[in-house]
């Protein structure tokens, strides 16, 4: 096995895993966001876009000035998206 191979298979294996664990961050958010909204402010589970991101984010931020669950989620996504630029290089995607 090679070198880029291994590099490959260690940043696909770290991208997966801060890519999971961005997930599971973003439903704490959710859950301790729906815990101080009333009923019909909710977010629901499904359904995702860009502007329910940002209204998410905006009013996790509102209840929770201190909160740094936002910060955790976009490092981790970073993360995620490096690591698989860094699989992709060591596949030898870039390559001309």
């Amino acid at each position: 096995m090679t070198a880029r191979m291994i590099v490959a298979i260690v940043a696909l294996a770290c991208g997966s895993i801060s890519g999971m664990i961005a997930t599971f961050t973003h439903f704490e958010i959710v859950d301790r966001v729906n815990d101080k909204l009333p009923k019909g402010e909710q977010f629901d589970a499904l359904g995702w876009y860009a502007s329910k991101y940002q209204r998410l984010h905006r009013d996790y931020r509102r209840l929770y000035p201190d909160g740094g669950l936002v910060l955790k989620a976009r490092l981790l996504m970073a993360l995620m998206i490096a690591c698989g630029l860094i699989c992709a290089w060591s596949l030898g995607l870039f390559a001309k």
